[in-house]
């Protein structure tokens, strides 16, 4: 991939054979278009492509706030790459068995400077429902009494995730979400997070736990 320091995109459209110009977040690169696949992918190829895709429709329930709160943008990587290298990363292949399977204690769906969640306890008062209780670690500040919880539930061997969005302050504690139904009965995972009230400046997700 090569880089542009005098722009081509003024003028030029489509394609020039193979060669594709591009234009990412305000710089300009050529590249060549890769050929169409002549044969089969092989077990292997198969696996990250499987990969991948459960990565994506992990994020799927988070992506808009992953998007602006994971991270800052390194160079071409956008606080969206940075989340889904964090999640391929943590649903190892083994290649030898044909198998993924995610690492959920490493999965993070939030990183900033905030003041992070303490997670207490997960309770099931229904099959339907779930309570978290976090610690109120705000310490009198103003501030930090206000951020807001941001909670993400998984289940063991779904593809989709459940995010709740600004659910609670940090001051109350505790929060009681809705199971999606495809989620009743399963083995749950539980992460938190914080924001801000301006809904600038984030906490890194925090592992709550597993409740079966």
């Amino acid at each position: 991939m090569g880089k542009i320091y005098d722009s081509l995109l003024s003028g030029t459209s489509g394609r020039t054979g193979r060669i594709v110009v591009a234009n990412m977040f305000g710089n300009e690169f050529t590249k060549i278009r890769p050929r169409k696949r002549t044969s089969a992918p092989s077990a292997k190829q198969l696996l990250i492509y499987q990969r991948m895709r459960l990565s994506a429709e992990f994020m799927q329930s988070y992506r808009a706030y992953a998007c602006d709160h994971f991270g800052r943008r390194i160079g071409m990587k956008s606080c969206y790459n940075l989340a889904m290298t964090n999640l391929m990363t943590n649903f190892l292949i083994d290649f030898a068995a044909g198998t993924i399977t995610p690492q959920y204690p490493s999965i993070s769906f939030s990183k900033g400077s905030l003041l992070a969640a303490v997670p207490l306890t997960l309770t099931l008062p229904t099959p339907e429902t779930l309570t978290v209780t976090w610690q109120d670690n705000s310490a009198g500040n103003p501030a930090r009494e206000t951020d807001w919880v941001q909670i993400l539930i998984a289940a063991k061997d779904q593809p989709l995730t459940s995010f709740v969005e600004n659910a609670a302050q940090r001051t109350a504690g505790t929060y009681t979400a809705n199971i999606p139904p495809q989620m009743v009965g399963q083995d749950l995972y539980v992460w938190l997070a914080f924001r801000d009230t301006l809904g600038e400046e984030v906490s890194n997700s925090v592992y709550a736990g597993t409740i079966i």
